[in-house]
């Protein structure tokens, strides 16, 4: 029998390889859909993911920097908010996270969002032209008395407690109780006295006030899309490739790279021991939330105990393989070229930079001069 002859690739070899973007290890194995990223996953043919690592963090820092500066709090600019926003839907729609997983985030964004807005129309009043609504909502002076609604919202609190042996959400239905009557029925009350304590607070809302908070709503919006994004696209792979580019010390490298790693395996390690909970028939019957925060508290001691013994497996197989941080930096075939539309955003990125730093007055500022 004639023997097979076997030949080692060079290291030229996976260089060419790479420079064709054919990098072997980068691609995901045939018929995956979804690949895993740093805290989530991402479909395989995502076209964000296309950029490269560094285009993209730049891109994202450029774009979150033209957007603070849109959200500027004495010369808000709400329509170059608006434009800034098109390209961090772009960003995101094409991020290829999953349809439910992005509705659960931007979910858990609304009152964030919300928040936002109110307290920058309602807590914080802005001087402007025209005022929109204005109530006064505390006097400066403190009134002591005693009405019939005090103890119906007390008999409330007690029969509640009484019937579900809770105490949160019996004050939480007594008040919004006493709330709803007390806009029907007038009780008769004795006041006592009257104490003067701070000064009178009122709610003012202004054209400026709605102007800046829906300015800073709509500039969150977009730094908030761009940057899960950038979560979702971003491999641990990509990022080691990236930083041999950019020729960084080999212990940080080694570093971050673990450091990721460590976090990949953390997470398999928390879907497990969730799966092995739900197998034992943890969610059998209603819990309440206090008692999922418990459940979720007892993962903490198998999760110490899996990531004491992944260090140690993780120092066995490099002291297996011989590795050394002395060791000299080798060419990686994790890394991958700069294309033409990489070159193309970080130029697009370069003009988001100006919009930030440069002395140019907003889209508004010019729209309201025309």
């Amino acid at each position: 029998m004639a023997q097979q002859k076997y030949t080692a690739t060079p290291l030229a070899d996976f260089s060419t390889a790479t420079s064709l973007g054919e990098a072997p290890f980068l691609q995901p194995p045939p018929g995956r859909q979804y690949v895993r990223s740093f805290l989530f996953s991402r479909r395989v043919d995502a076209p964000l993911s296309r950029v490269h690592l560094i285009t993209r963090v730049v891109l994202i820092l450029c774009l979150s920097a033209a957007q603070l500066r849109a959200m500027n709090t004495a010369h808000p600019d709400l329509l170059g908010a608006l434009v800034l926003l098109i390209p961090s839907l772009l960003i995101f729609v094409g991020c290829g996270m999953k349809p439910l997983v992005a509705r659960i985030y931007l979910l858990l964004a609304l009152p964030t969002l919300i928040s936002l807005f109110l307290a920058w129309t309602i807590f914080n009043p802005v001087p402007g032209t025209v005022v929109v609504f204005q109530h006064v909502v505390y006097h400066g002076v403190v009134t002591l008395s005693l009405s019939l609604w005090q103890p119906l919202w007390l008999a409330v609190v007690v029969g509640y407690y009484w019937w579900r042996r809770g105490i949160i959400n019996g004050l939480l239905l007594a008040t919004l109780l006493i709330l709803l009557v007390t806009r029907v029925v007038a009780f008769p009350t004795w006041v006592l006295g009257h104490v003067p304590f701070f000064h009178p607070l009122a709610i003012s809302v202004t054209d400026r006030g709605l102007l800046l908070a829906l300015t800073k709503v709509v500039s969150y919006l977009g730094m908030v899309l761009s940057t899960m994004a950038l979560v979702v696209t971003s491999r641990d792979v990509e990022l080691i490739g990236a930083l041999r580019q950019l020729r960084l010390p080999q212990p940080v490298i080694f570093f971050i790279s673990t450091m990721f790693r460590a976090l990949n395996l953390a997470l398999t390690d928390y879907e497990t021991i969730h799966q092995a909970q739900i197998a034992r028939a943890i969610n059998a019957q209603p819990r309440s939330f206090w008692r999922r925060l418990r459940d979720l508290a007892s993962i903490a001691v198998p999760m110490v105990a899996m990531m004491i013994r992944r260090s140690s497996e993780i120092g066995d197989a490099l002291l297996a393989r011989g590795y050394s941080l002395r060791q000299p930096q080798v060419d990686f075939y994790e890394t991958t070229p700069f294309r033409w539309l990489d070159w193309l955003l970080l130029g697009f990125s370069l003009l988001l930079l100006l919009m930030a730093v440069g002395p140019f007055p907003g889209l508004t500022a010019l729209l309201q001069r025309g």
